[in-house]
């Protein structure tokens, strides 16, 4: 009978170790899930790689903890330039939150919200929460 005890305490152990786990990862991102969030959503306008090529919006490596607007060479739109004029914006990942759940509230007005004719994909957000956290831990591994 002590057999059944000690296996029971062993199994709660392990049970509770799995929510500490799960509760962290989901806490912190998961960068594999991350990384195809952002290839999917973010790749097909920006660059991810360590190339810092500027294409439809400005490079992403190195973003988090980067002043807004600072990409080296890109031309950013007056409507974003307006924005982070106001208020000093650096890429936190309270920021890149925020803009990844609503870009048009946290930045009105720029390109990347706008269906034109030479910005025909407009990003609208991801709605999940876990979603943006995933692609946040990925974008932190870029630098």
């Amino acid at each position: 009978m002590n057999w059944l005890k000690s296996l029971s305490i062993v199994l709660g152990i392990a049970a509770l170790s799995m929510v500490v786990a799960a509760f962290y990862w989901r806490q912190h991102g998961d960068v594999a899930t991350g990384r195809l969030l952002a290839q999917n959503n973010c790749g097909v306008c920006h660059d991810l790689t360590a190339n810092k090529a500027n294409e439809r919006g400005p490079y992403l490596w190195g973003i988090v903890g980067r002043p807004a607007g600072s990409a080296v060479g890109f031309h950013y739109s007056d409507a974003f330039i307006q924005r982070t004029q106001a208020s000093d914006i650096h890429w936190t990942e309270a920021n890149l939150e925020r803009l990844l759940d609503d870009p048009g509230h946290f930045m009105p007005n720029i390109a990347m919200t706008q269906r034109k004719s030479q910005h025909a994909l407009a990003f609208e957000g991801i709605a999940l929460r876990d979603n943006r956290r995933d692609l946040i831990a990925f974008l932190k591994t870029l630098h």
